[in-house]
């Protein structure tokens, strides 16, 4: 058993229950910000036939992710 650099005790090989919750919480934020940079494309596509296109992948991309993000609770 080794000290981690946060002082806690871990076995090489093995996850720490710690790490798991800093890569899920990494995950949920890179998710929200996704989430954020897709609405605004939605909302400018309102206004422009060229991004209208894109608006409904750029909405199903939202949906996927709103869904994963529920689940994850």
């Amino acid at each position: 058993m080794k000290q981690s650099p946060m002082g806690m005790a871990s076995d090489s090989g093995t996850p720490r229950v710690a790490d798991a919750l800093v890569d899920s919480a990494i995950s949920h934020c890179e998710k929200l910000r996704r989430i954020l940079e897709l609405e605004g494309w939605i909302r400018a596509a309102r206004d422009c036939p060229i991004l209208a296109r894109g608006s409904e992948r750029w909405q199903a991309e939202r949906e996927q992710l709103l869904a994963e993000l529920e689940l994850s609770h």
